[in-house]
């Protein structure tokens, strides 16, 4: 549930904690980093529009060899398009005037930007992989990794399950022609799943090995291609069910990102949030706003979803 509650000092969880007494250096802990599936994409630019077309080539186009003054061969072209479109991701915190005068350091976005960080981060993430509300799975983003219609199932019931559904998912990417630069987005406990299942049989499993000689990482049950954790997707371990995704293996080149501004802080004590007067209350807040767009070329052949429904 969330909590609106401005940060105060009356107490430690509402902000009491950042006060100075005799413990004041523990204040400026590191800033959280934030997994989010976002970063596995290959195509991640700055834009100064909020807007973004592409025109993408598609198909196999040919050439040939031909004597002089020989004819020249024709071949077709076609574009696929698609758009970009911005979106903004944003939050408020209040602190009440006496939380900023008593604390133990001025800077107190210092303090509060890594939690922000994290929820902004989380929030994209959920809208990357598909947002999940009950029985509804939803983005705001152009596109979401879960449309995809290319699924391949994990056996759980096999020590090296989740290891041969990466390697079968590599293989369709492959024979769709986008095998040359391929990403992987696994949940919470799926590195600690194969690390559990690769102990169990004494070392690396038979059904992977001619993948993993061909990727030249014996040692890596990934097969090396790059890799984010993904907090939004079901854990392996978590059972079966109808609609559960246990992760992605992307052409990560399909995957474009757009981003039109970095978080920017903005501190205020004369506006109102929420109907409540700042200037009246003795409040000050800070708006917290990202902006930034993703889509998905060709999903129906470059992402596939690793799920456990059985």
């Amino acid at each position: 549930m969330a909590n609106n509650t401005p940060l105060s000092g009356l107490s430690d969880a509402a902000g009491g904690i950042l006060l100075p007494p005799e413990q004041a250096g523990v204040l400026t802990n590191g800033i959280l980093s934030a997994y989010n599936s976002l970063t596995i994409a290959g195509d991640i630019k700055t834009t100064t529009s909020r807007q973004n077309a592409f025109q993408i080539w598609n198909g196999t186009p040919t050439a040939s060899f031909v004597g002089e003054g020989g004819t020249k061969p024709v071949t077709g072209a076609e574009f696929l398009g698609g758009t970009l479109n911005i979106k903004k991701i944003a939050t408020i915190v209040t602190f009440t005037d006496e939380m900023l005068e008593d604390a133990a350091t001025g800077n107190i976005e210092f303090l509060v930007d890594g939690g922000i960080q994290l929820a902004i981060a989380n929030t994209i993430d959920a809208n990357v992989v598909g947002r999940s509300d009950g029985s509804n799975v939803s983005t705001s983003f152009d596109s979401m990794l879960r449309s995809t219609t290319q699924t391949v199932e994990v056996d759980t019931t096999k020590q090296d399950g989740y290891q041969t559904a990466v390697s079968a998912a590599m293989g369709t990417l492959e024979a769709n022609g986008y095998g040359m630069d391929m990403g992987l987005v696994i949940p919470n406990d799926a590195a600690r799943y194969v690390r559990d299942a690769r102990a169990t049989s004494g070392g690396t499993a038979s059904s992977t090995a001619q993948a993993q000689a061909l990727y030249g990482q014996a040692s890596d049950p990934f097969y090396n291609i790059p890799r984010v954790t993904s907090a939004n997707l079901d854990n392996v371990t978590g059972g079966a069910g109808s609609g559960k995704i246990v992760g992605y293996v992307v052409s990560r080149p399909n995957l474009h990102v757009r981003l039109r501004s970095d978080t920017v802080v903005t501190r205020s004590n004369a506006a109102s949030v929420g109907g409540t007067s700042l200037f009246q209350n003795d409040l000050t807040a800070l708006r917290y706003v990202n902006r930034v767009g993703f889509w998905i070329h060709d999903i129906n052949r470059s992402v596939v979803a690793l799920t456990n429904a059985s």
